[in-house]
């Protein structure tokens, strides 16, 4: 990395730990809502019913999903956000757990009037946040899409150690590859404040595990279940053994509906979203056209 960019990155991160919020820089794509002192980031594109909503998974900011949504946009109104910490959202207050999380999307979507029903795009942590939106207004959501998405026993049943500090050099299941490209100065903030959210998140991840176990039933929809295809433990000695178990915690998951489909993204790892975001989209465009035959 030049070091100008070092230099570039050095300040941006100084200048992130000291603020409370987002503020302009760079300028947000979408629109700042208020949801109790602290203000959330969202961006909607499209028209029509039912409205996607998508929530992304640990480090990843809504940026990750502009190419899906874009292509969303053109069947219907879809709408990514930034959780608190992330991209143009302020950082909200602790623990970042996904009933604070949910909760705070919940307020979100009644600032910015958006209308349901609503169809539900979680990927890896963002899976147990719009598990638990989804349980709190079974009346409002239309299907569910559930990507690599985290089980609330992974944590027990492949022994993983959680990380105290998120630097984004470990890839465990939960946390997306860093990446070797050279950045702007803006897509280098926008990183940075992602790194500093999901120290946050991982804290309180072993409570959002609990907190998703003691959940209700799901609301009876659609759910498509879209799990990776290669392995994330690929040189690992007991790679394929963990690699099992991923899949079979993802069956669990295929199962929390009557109505549901698995899918497999076999050219892809865990960031499928980035990798095949095709069959993302196609099931996502499948499950809107059954919520408008039903509606």
């Amino acid at each position: 990395m030049p070091v100008k960019l070092i230099t570039i990155v050095f300040v941006l991160s100084a200048l992130l730990t000291n603020m409370a919020t987002a503020g302009q820089y760079p300028k947000a794509p979408g629109v700042r809502y208020d949801v109790g002192g602290y203000k959330l980031h969202m961006l909607c594109k499209g028209k029509g019913v039912p409205t996607v909503l998508i929530d992304t998974g640990l480090g990843d900011d809504s940026t990750a999903w502009f190419d899906i949504q874009n292509d969303m946009a053109k069947t219907t109104q879809t709408c990514v956000y930034d959780r608190a910490g992330y991209g143009w959202s302020d950082t909200g207050p602790q623990p970042r757990t996904s009933v604070r999380i949910a909760n705070e999307l919940e307020l979100l979507v009644n600032k910015a009037n958006l209308q349901g029903p609503f169809i539900l795009v979680g990927h890896s942590f963002g899976g147990y946040n719009m598990r638990v939106f989804a349980a709190n207004n079974p009346d409002n959501v239309s299907g569910i899409v559930l990507v690599d998405a985290s089980h609330e026993n992974q944590y027990e049943q492949l022994n993983i150690k959680l990380p105290q500090n998120y630097d984004r050099k470990r890839n465990i299941i939960i946390l997306p590859k860093p990446s070797s490209d050279l950045l702007t100065a803006e897509q280098s903030m926008l990183k940075e404040r992602a790194i500093n959210a999901a120290r946050t998140e991982i804290s309180s991840l072993y409570q959002s595990a609990l907190q998703v176990k003691h959940l209700e039933h799901l609301p009876d929809v659609p759910l498509v279940v879209i799990s990776r295809g290669q392995s994330e433990w690929q040189g690992q000695k007991d790679g394929e053994s963990r690699e099992k178990i991923w899949v079979h915690l993802q069956q669990e998951l295929w199962k929390l509906t009557p109505h549901s489909q698995h899918l497999f993204a076999f050219q892809s790892g865990h960031d499928i979203h980035l990798h095949q975001p095709d069959i993302i989209t196609s099931a996502i465009v499948d499950m809107v056209s059954t919520s408008q035959v039903m509606h």
